[in-house]
């Protein structure tokens, strides 16, 4: 068997082994039988080397600079008020850049599903921004802003099969809806 093949197999079998995905005595058994009597090789191989293990990191590492991203360009929005066409523009180019990074190849499920929430934040926020430039004190047109959120919420939850989207575009609806009922 090719040396790196069964390093990476060693490796993923020690972090079976440290994750308990597999009991403690079948680890042990593959690693022995992977490792064919070659302590050295079967003692090299740790289970930080495990595909799965860089894979979560990487994902994490990105999820990371992503959300550190969506930060400053948010709080940019509303810092820098002597600008807003710029950091519009910047708003609308790094969601459209988050959804053509989903959409672009296939990832990791969760990954995709972080972009998603994050693009809907992004809109979320240049909604209010657009109501602070142009109709503040205007409440109602505030609401409808708030409700065509909601609406493209639960419409995206219910074409891409997302229950986090649904319900938050519903329960996003029912708040307005119970606001309004209240306030008037």
């Amino acid at each position: 068997m090719n040396p790196q093949r069964k390093r990476i197999i060693i490796s993923e079998i020690k972090y079976w082994k440290q994750s308990k995905l597999l009991p403690e005595h079948y680890c042990d058994f593959l690693i022995a039988l992977y490792g064919q009597g070659d302590g050295e090789n079967v003692s090299a191989a740790k289970a930080d080397d495990a595909i799965l293990v860089k894979e979560k990191k990487r994902m994490n590492w990105t999820i990371l600079l992503l959300s550190c991203l969506a930060l400053i360009v948010c709080s940019m929005m509303f810092v820098l008020v002597q600008y807003p066409g710029v950091t519009m523009t910047l708003t609308v180019l790094f969601t459209f850049m988050l959804l053509q990074l989903t959409f672009r190849k296939k990832q990791n499920r969760s990954l995709t599903s972080f972009l998603y929430i994050l693009a809907a934040f992004l809109l979320l926020v240049t909604s209010f921004k657009l109501w602070f430039l142009f109709f503040e004190g205007q409440f109602n047109l505030l609401i409808a802003l708030l409700i065509l959120n909601c609406a493209l919420w639960l419409m995206a939850g219910r074409l891409l099969k997302l229950l986090y989207f649904t319900i938050s575009g519903a329960a996003g609806l029912l708040l307005i809806t119970a606001f309004l009922i209240i306030s008037y």
